[in-house]
């Protein structure tokens, strides 16, 4: 019986790696502040859980319930994270922690109670959903801080537990149309479809099917699949006038 665990399972990009997975898992944790309507729209496969990723008592709880009634999980998809931020002067130092707190420090403390009950099931994949940020986002300090860091601990993970059977990777995603970029002004929306060169913004979908790949792929680890539509190759190319 494969198990997936899916955090941020009922936000955009998360509820797509969800539905995805769902396809091959027996069952995918859709794991959430309010994971109940998601796992609904997924269908039978999915299994609610209330996660607060930055909460030690609510990620011991999921971890605990996930060993207690599956032995495990063999897919752990880190997905759950949170885009705010400000130019290094005028940001809080409360939101840098919260950053930290959700999309670094909270994943990896996860990741510290599943991969244990992981190896013990014969081995599975971690895939921990970074950003193009972390190649450096222009005002996005804190942001690019926590996803880089993610990218670091992911390959540093992947060392260490390859010869338990666990990959370790990366998604990272560029501009994904969802609720968290809908929030975005409007000027910065256009400059970044703009400098996307296949001329779209990415799709939840987008993101999910780089992760069932990564899911499958026994001989890739360590690895940062970069979702982006080419813009993290350089300058776009752009049509003469």
């Amino acid at each position: 019986m494969k198990i997936a665990l899916v955090t941020g399972g009922a936000g955009g990009i998360g509820k797509g790696i969800c539905a995805r997975l769902a396809r091959d898992a027996d069952m995918v944790v859709v794991a959430d502040l309010d994971p109940a309507a998601a796992a609904a729209e997924i269908g039978p496969k999915a299994r609610p859980m209330v996660l607060d990723v930055s909460s030690a008592a609510s990620r011991t709880a999921v971890a605990a319930a996930c060993v207690e009634e599956f032995g495990g999980v063999d897919i752990l998809v880190n997905c759950a994270g949170v885009l705010e931020d400000a130019r290094i002067g005028r940001l809080d130092p409360a939101l840098f922690r919260r950053l930290l707190a959700i999309n670094l420090l909270g994943p990896l403390a996860l990741t510290r109670l599943l991969l244990g009950p992981m190896a013990h099931r014969g081995g599975g994949a971690l895939i921990n959903i970074a950003s193009r940020a972390w190649l450096g986002t222009f005002g996005s300090t804190a942001y690019s801080t926590a996803k880089g860091g993610l990218v670091g601990a992911t390959r540093a993970l992947a060392l260490e537990v390859a010869r338990q059977g666990i990959t370790a990777n990366c998604v990272a995603p560029g501009f994904v149309a969802t609720r968290m970029t809908d929030g975005l002004p409007d000027r910065i929306r256009e400059r970044t479809l703009e400098a996307i060169p296949v001329g779209r913004a990415g799709r939840p979908d987008d993101v999910a099917d780089a992760v069932a790949y990564l899911a499958g792929a026994s001989y890739v680890t360590g690895q940062v699949l970069v979702v982006c539509g080419g813009r993290s190759i350089g300058d776009p190319y752009r049509q003469p006038a």
